[in-house]
């Protein structure tokens, strides 16, 4: 392969034709042109384009379309992924776990990033017959949904021996993760004041307080966080909400799930309460989200999963709810500005990130467990 393209600009006849071979999709065909426009809804953390092929042969599953994905121009946030190893972790991803990870997603037809500079691209399947869910229109059905086939991919890989083998995947206690949490001080340390000035009295209390106590005692919510997670550890998306997630629609399509730049092995319930918490109004949230945890635990025995009690499940979704709170307030420091480029306005924004966020703290009494 020549040369990682870095941007949809980037892109040559004569690369995808080595790429799309090097996957074994082609055979014969070459790549004799192509058409590249920029997705409608961008991503907060990168860029994607749809890219249409022309062939100079016909040739039996050689895709028509496909969408590339690449690092963010927006420093801010580029850097912050590329610090993280966000981008780095989706490349192993696909590279690990695309033939069979449990739960469905596009087909990666090539992967590739420069571990030194973070410059990456994805070549996936093209699934824009299926739909990705309005967060102005909060759906308990497409929750539910999202719900069912979480418990399966979590049950998959429940204490999974390969997920100590995977160093991308920073498992829970070890050497990645330690970093990961200094990493995570430094970055709600930083972003705290930004989003204070940023946000205003939209930015809650209740958040406030909640960034205050983790940074003052961090080492010891980490513990905590490793007692919830100990003797149930799996494959965690990370970032599982609705804007990653394609549904079926009426023009075709499958459910399916996508971004994978904050996978790890961790806690179910991160997974859990971010879909939870961010796919619903906060009434919604109210009155459905214990029917949801008990659903996502019972069908985790279902598939095999033992040992793991309801109590046990509901701790993991309160931490969860912690985990969301933190993630929305780095987040909110370093997204774009140009907020309706990710796909995001700033009453979304500070509803779904702070609102709905707030308001699962409370009810749930999470700060009623961090030392003042």
């Amino acid at each position: 392969m020549s040369v990682i393209p870095g941007s949809p600009d980037q892109l040559s006849d004569e690369w995808l034709t080595s790429a799309l071979r090097e996957d074994g999709v082609l055979h014969q065909a070459s790549v004799t042109a192509h058409k590249m426009e920029l997705a409608e809804t961008q991503g907060a953390a990168a860029v994607v384009a749809r890219v249409q092929l022309e062939y100079d042969r016909p040739e039996p599953g050689a895709p028509r379309s496909l969408v590339a994905k690449f690092a963010s121009p927006y420093e801010p946030i580029r850097v912050l992924m590329h610090v993280f190893g966000g981008y780095l972790r989706e490349v192993e991803f696909y590279r690990h776990f695309g033939a069979d990870p449990g739960i469905s997603t596009p087909h990666c037809f090539h992967a590739e990033i420069d571990s030194a500079s973070g410059v990456f691209v994805l070549l996936l399947e093209d699934l824009s017959a299926a739909r990705v869910a309005d967060p102005a229109s909060p759906s308990v059905e497409d929750t539910d949904l999202a719900v069912r086939h979480l418990a399966a991919f979590h049950a998959k890989w429940w204490n999974h021996a390969r997920l100590r083998d995977l160093t991308f995947l920073r498992y829970p206690g070890g050497p990645a993760d330690q970093i990961f949490i200094a990493q995570g001080r430094a970055a709600l340390a930083a972003a705290l004041p930004v989003v204070a000035a940023r946000f205003g009295s939209a930015f809650p209390r209740t958040l406030v307080i909640l960034a205050e106590r983790m940074l003052a005692n961090l080492d010891g919510a980490a513990d905590t966080r490793r007692q919830v997670i100990e003797g149930g550890v799996t494959l965690v998306h990370g970032d599982f909400h609705p804007g990653q997630l394609f549904f079926p629609s009426e023009r075709g399509g499958r459910f399916a799930v996508f971004d994978w730049q904050t996978v790890s092995a961790g806690s179910g319930g991160d997974d859990l309460a971010r879909i939870i918490v961010t796919a619903l109004t906060t009434e919604q949230r109210d009155a459905s989200d214990m029917r949801l945890i008990e659903l996502y635990h019972s069908l985790l025995l279902e598939h095999g999963v033992t040992g793991y009690g309801i109590e046990r499940c509901r701790e993991g979704f309160r931490q969860g709810l912690l985990m969301n709170a933190v993630i929305n307030v780095i987040a909110a420091a370093n997204i774009d500005p140009d907020l309706d480029s990710a796909g995001l306005s700033t009453t979304e924004i500070t509803d779904i990130f702070f609102g709905r966020a707030a308001a699962a703290i409370e009810a749930h009494g999470v700060l009623d467990d961090m030392p003042a």
